[in-house]
């Protein structure tokens, strides 16, 4: 007598658990964990993560405004790492810090900063490239840039800009997923953070410097930082205004690469731009942003509990066909605006107009010197979640 045995398939994975930035799957292909997301809905809880994943476009730009979420937390990875500082308060701490910050950062004060300091240093960094060699763009463009432009916006010396970086590597880390919480970044942060000390101690630094603008708003504060809070804040905008331009810069000039006519398209400055947003949407330097439920509430049909992370991710939502057509398709010259690549709502980059001068005057460098780059095959393979890009990319300028 023969028995036929059924065969059992294993129960299918949740379609929220899908989404786990530790595992091989998210990290060499996340947009297809994104997909299958919004194919879903707009929110889900992911057991995997621990957290609310938001991957709709709207969903993503109604939370981020909701008066519900905030970023003041004692548990998210910055607070625990580096203490109080301004970037993870709300309210009227986090607004002070604006008012100071938004006149250095605001479209007429980044006009001031492009023949003074933007030019004369990407041009000078694009003319140090060698065509025909294999180029590491890390090291020879996105690090030297952003970092060198921070250091002149803050009053730091830029001759230290170089030392800056390395000293970085592991605070950076510390913002990625799974965060480093070994000894080096400790050790960093205290060399970093009384390399600070020493400079605002001795008056080193210019009041109408970003670092001068933070100390103004620290000190308007009704509620008193202490020295400690004060130099996580410096530590936490440098670090916000290096690393998501190294990510960027890295994504973009890979953009340039793959994407046929990316270059030619960057003669102009305006032109430029318009290639940078679509690039970015595509391949946004920071995929998500994290906040929290100050209290329960409900978005876009799911109730969310208070205290629990919630992570928006601009990457889905900058790839959500219900708000652009052929949205994994490279399209500078599309007619539907919206991508979230430098977010939205309260604590939204207020660095964007810099950037975007930044990268529109690398572009168009690169187009001015150079009619064609080739990604050295191998090097551009993606890594991070926080600050994703190929951090071993290197190309052939030609």
């Amino acid at each position: 007598m023969t028995t036929s045995v059924q065969q059992v398939s294993p129960p299918e994975q949740p379609v929220a658990d899908r989404f786990d930035y530790h595992s091989p799957l998210f990290q060499s292909d996340p947009w297809q964990v994104y997909r299958a997301l919004r194919e879903a809905g707009p929110v889900h809880f992911s057991t995997a993560a621990n957290c609310y994943v938001v991957v709709g476009h709207e969903a993503v730009k109604a939370g981020l405004s909701h008066e519900a979420v905030v970023a003041d937390f004692p548990l998210r990875t910055s607070r625990r790492t580096f203490g109080r500082n301004l970037l993870d308060l709300d309210g009227a701490a986090h607004r002070a810090f604006r008012k100071h910050i938004a006149p250095l950062l605001g479209a007429r004060a980044v006009r001031s900063y492009l023949p003074t300091a933007i030019v004369p240093l990407v041009a000078e960094t694009v003319a140090a490239l060698e065509p025909g060699a294999a180029t590491p763009v890390v090291e020879r463009i996105s690090a030297v840039v952003p970092y060198r432009l921070m250091c002149g916006l803050m009053g730091l010396p830029q001759a230290d800009a170089r030392w800056l970086y390395e000293q970085m590597r592991p605070i950076a880390r510390t913002l990625d997923y799974p965060p480093d919480t070994s000894a080096d970044v400790r050790r960093a942060k205290d060399v970093v953070e009384a390399y600070l000390r020493g400079l605002v101690s001795q008056g080193a630094i210019g009041r109408d410097t970003m670092t001068g603008g933070i100390l103004a708003a620290m000190q308007d504060s009704a509620d008193p930082f202490e020295i400690a809070d004060v130099l996580a804040t410096l530590l936490l905008v440098l670090l916000a205004g290096t690393e998501t331009s190294i990510a960027a810069i890295t994504n973009i000039v890979h953009g340039l690469a793959a994407q046929p006519g990316a270059l030619e398209q960057c003669r102009t400055k305006d032109d430029a731009v318009r290639v940078i947003r679509e690039i970015l949407r595509l391949r946004p330097p920071v995929h998500s942003v994290l906040r929290f439920a100050q209290r329960d509430f409900s978005l876009a049909g799911t109730d969310i509990q208070r205290r629990y992370p919630i992570l928006f991710s601009l990457a889905s939502a900058n790839r959500d066909a219900a708000v652009f057509r052929r949205p994994d398709t490279f399209d500078p010259d599309r007619g539907e605006r919206g991508a979230l690549s430098f977010a939205t709502g309260p604590h939204a980059c207020p660095g964007t107009n810099l950037a975007e001068a930044e990268f529109a005057e690398t572009c168009v460098r690169l187009a001015e010197r150079f009619s064609a780059l080739t990604v050295v095959p191998g090097s551009d393979t993606e890594h991070g979640h926080s600050f994703r890009h190929a951090p071993d990319l290197s190309v052939i300028f030609s």
